[in-house]
């Protein structure tokens, strides 16, 4: 049977049992895909002196390096990217149907956020147009300007629409000191933090500690709230369908947060 875990259950790669997929490469479940229908799933994979290849299946895939460094190869008909140097901040986004390959002469770290693809009848409902002659594979953090959400928060966009990501967003949102509000979204969220710490409150579970690597899962609609207690912005890694604006936010009363607020 699927493992099943609750909104809002914080995980990281030290409560999960690995699964060896080969020598020096390691899976982690962070958040499985449980019993829901056509679930976002994330994994994580640690590779040590190896290289993996991420084969083609129904699922688009975002990936986020969170440690170390090594190479992506990607190619296909209409995107021929040869090895690629990755480090911690690249990002690469692959449509189902396509295949790629990490390897490193370290050490790699690499989260996998998998979104269904448009073939399914719910993620074929929720996918937008979008445009593949601006098809980008990868990019990374920084490459793109920031934007501003509510107060002083902000968030830079890695995926979306206008890099041809037909069914998700990918982003990274910066949570300064005291946090983000109780609030919610419309749309389901995997959340990993990148950078920083700080703690998650919802109304199903106590604080919960917030490190990198610390992944948790937001319903649509699910109430909860990011406290930060440090000088130091906490980063948090965000892929949600369908596709949108990461400052698309509510408070409990169903208020628009004003300028809106990211995770």
């Amino acid at each position: 049977m699927a493992e099943f875990i609750t909104p809002g259950t914080v995980r990281d790669r030290s409560t999960v049992t690995p699964i060896q997929l080969s020598a020096g490469v390691e899976c982690y479940e962070i958040v499985p895909a449980g019993t829901y229908a056509e679930a976002l799933f994330a994994q994580q994979y640690e590779l040590k002196n190896s290289s993996f290849e991420l084969v083609a299946d129904t699922n688009d895939r975002y990936l986020y390096i969170l440690d170390g460094e090594g190479e992506f190869s990607f190619a296909d008909h209409n995107n021929p990217l040869k090895e690629v140097s990755v480090k911690e901040g690249s990002a690469a986004m692959m449509l189902a149907g396509e295949s790629a390959k990490l390897s490193t002469t370290s050490a790699l770290s690499v989260v996998v956020i998998y979104v269904p693809g448009p073939a399914t009848p719910w993620a074929k409902r929720l996918a937008k147009d979008v445009d593949i002659a601006n098809r980008v594979v990868l990019t990374r953090l920084g490459a793109a300007d920031k934007q501003a959400a509510s107060s002083d928060r902000e968030f830079e966009v890695l995926f979306d629409k206008n890099q041809a990501s037909r069914g998700a967003t990918m982003f990274v949102g910066f949570i300064p000191t005291s946090g983000a509000p109780e609030h919610y979204h419309l749309y389901d969220e995997i959340c990993m933090i990148v950078n920083g710490n700080g703690g998650l409150q919802t109304g199903d579970h106590p604080l919960q500690e917030l490190k990198k690597g610390s992944a948790f899962h937001v319903a649509p609609r699910y109430l909860h709230a990011i406290h930060n207690p440090h000088p130091a912005d906490v980063w948090i890694l965000g892929v949600f369908r369908p596709e949108g604006s990461p400052s698309a936010a509510y408070y409990p009363d169903g208020r628009s947060a004003p300028n809106n607020l990211e995770d």
